[in-house]
């Protein structure tokens, strides 16, 4: 992946204070807002910490599937959006047609819409906005109208960018596909809406992309005051054949694009992840002959290659493609990217396909929404289910989390079918269907401290409020203190670590005390660090208020 910098899982603490702490060093500015573990940004120094990737747990259970008597004929596919707002979550869930010619896309392929109270059981209000086969009595929202055009490939997002008209507070980006003779432009258009579920689309063409394949994401980026868009594009490599890798890009409308950087690829970890080729010794039947990899074809290929006299090198190549990039602004804490990035595997040739053909979700962190980190390192961060189950092959997030009390809800397409069509051999039919994953709100990576003890101390920090918080599991039988130093390192008297309370308990809010008392506006404004000793606890996140 690019930008990616793997350090090490265990932090060694620096002769920090026997060299002196400077008291010109810069503070950073934290204020009242909360702030994430997701990188070393707020970790100066440590030892016996590490950062631990946190994945989600899948419930198993179908959230939605095309059930509805106008969804006969249809299937719900990878492309789907969905946010909470109002109490409710709302779902915008792509359907296309079941039957199709091999190679072609199908006649039907749009946007539904269904929304929950619970976030579990969803109801699919008729609309009676998109005529298909006749009828208006459906949840259908996009296209306008099925005989102009199919879409695929779109997000549903609201728009938050303050300068935003009301009527166009919804924008949906979508591939087109339109019919013979309409003369309708594309392949990515615009759709706006006040509401999610009236939509027009908009005259301006979207230019200065490049493949933006597959399902873009984008936001209104306060930091740039631009809006930024990832899309998947094709990289053509010499003497390879094409990777798949993510791009970001910005605009000032969602309609011109420019400043294109790769940001989401392959890296050389993942080029060395493809298992070596296995070799029998009873074939080895020349000095030239050196393996013989037990693949369909291979004989045959390195027979011809012999011939021809060339060497009988394997060509290089990626294992994985980056399917989809899946970024978002985190909405609770300042300063968080995460990319919810869809992995494609495929790392061995199988006669015209590939195989495993199967994709997973990783997850990447960034600060500045270019430059991402792999706290997992290149471990799934949402898995497939188990073999036979409907979310065996392939899985495909919805971009953002929903947040649910204080768990982060993560909904996710997924099927027992693989890339290449071949279904699962466990499964007994066919299946696709909407599911979702459940997480601890912040929950994305922890910093984690040893059972015999560890100890972290974060640079100079200004903060406003009265209130220190931690989002901390400590275990039944783990334990955490915090001290407060000043900005020569020093403890601030009534907040040094021997008057700290124990910290004990599994809270997202838990309350820092010092001899039961738990006031820090003295301290506010003052440049200082946090010095953090725990034994056996996960820390995901602090914050002041």
């Amino acid at each position: 992946m690019g930008g990616t910098m793997q350090r090490s899982a265990v932090l060694c603490l620096a002769v920090w204070l026997a060299a002196g702490v400077s008291a010109q060093e810069p503070a950073l500015t934290v204020g009242t807002k909360k702030q994430l573990f997701v990188d070393y940004r707020f970790i100066e120094s440590a030892e016996g910490v590490k950062l631990v990737m946190n994945p989600p747990r899948r419930t198993g259970e179908v959230v939605v599937t095309p059930d509805a008597p106008w969804e006969k004929g249809l299937t719900v596919a990878s492309y789907s959006t969905v946010e909470g707002r109002d109490g409710r979550v709302r779902m915008w869930y792509q359907v296309s047609g079941r039957e199709h010619e091999a190679g072609k896309n199908p006649d039907f392929m749009g946007v539904a819409y269904a929304e929950s109270e619970d976030g579990i059981h969803f109801k699919k209000p008729v609309l009676g906005l998109v005529e298909r086969n006749g009828s208006r009595e459906n949840n259908l929202v996009l296209p306008v109208d099925p005989k102009l055009m199919a879409i695929g490939g779109g997000s549903v997002m609201r728009d938050e960018n303050p300068k935003c008209p009301p009527e166009e507070r919804y924008k949906s980006w979508q591939k087109i596909y339109p019919k013979p003779g309409t003369g309708i432009q594309g392949p990515h258009r615009i759709w706006v809406s006040p509401d999610g579920l009236r939509w027009k689309l908009s005259e301006k063409l979207v230019t200065g992309l490049h493949a933006a394949d597959t399902q873009p994401t984008w936001f209104w980026d306060p930091r740039t005051g631009r809006y930024a868009g990832y899309s998947r594009e094709w990289v053509q490599f010499e003497g390879e054949g094409k990777i798949r890798m993510a791009s970001y890009n910005e605009s000032d409308d969602m309609h011109a694009w420019e400043n294109m950087q790769m940001v989401l690829l392959p890296d050389e970890a993942d080029f060395a992840a493809a298992p070596r080729p296995r070799f029998d010794v009873t074939k080895m039947t020349s000095e030239r002959e050196v393996w013989s990899p037990l693949r369909a074809g291979a004989a045959k290929e390195r027979d011809a290659e012999a011939a021809a006299g060339q060497d009988m090198v394997p060509m290089p190549g990626a294992p994985l493609d980056i399917y989809g990039p899946g970024v978002f602004p985190y909405a609770e804490a300042e300063g968080v990217y995460v990319s919810l990035m869809q992995v494609f595997h495929h790392w061995q040739r199988q006669g015209r396909g590939s195989w495993p053909d199967t994709g997973d979700v990783r997850l990447a962190v960034s600060r500045d929404g270019k430059h991402f980190l792999a706290p997992g390192g290149r471990e799934p961060f949402l898995r497939l289910g188990p073999a036979g189950s409907f979310d065996s092959k392939w899985i495909w997030p919805m971009v953002r989390p929903v947040r649910m009390g204080d768990e982060l809800w993560i909904y996710y397409f997924s099927t027992n079918v693989a890339h290449g069509g071949q279904m699962d051999a466990a499964a007994k039919a066919e299946e696709r269907a909407i599911s979702r994953a459940v997480m601890r709100l912040d929950g994305f990576v922890s910093a984690d401290f040893d059972y015999a003890g560890g100890t972290l101390i974060t640079p100079p920090l200004r903060f406003e409020g009265s209130r220190l918080e931690l989002n901390l599991d400590t275990g039944g039988g783990g334990a955490g203190w915090v001290e407060i130093l000043d900005e020569k390192g020093r403890p601030v008297p009534g907040f040094s670590m021997v008057e700290a309370d124990t910290l004990n308990g599994n809270s997202v809010r838990t309350a820092v005390a010092w001899k039961g008392k738990t006031d820090v506006s003295a301290l506010a404004g003052r440049a200082v660090r946090l010095h953090f000793r725990m034994r056996g606890a996960k820390l995901y996140a602090f914050q002041f208020r």
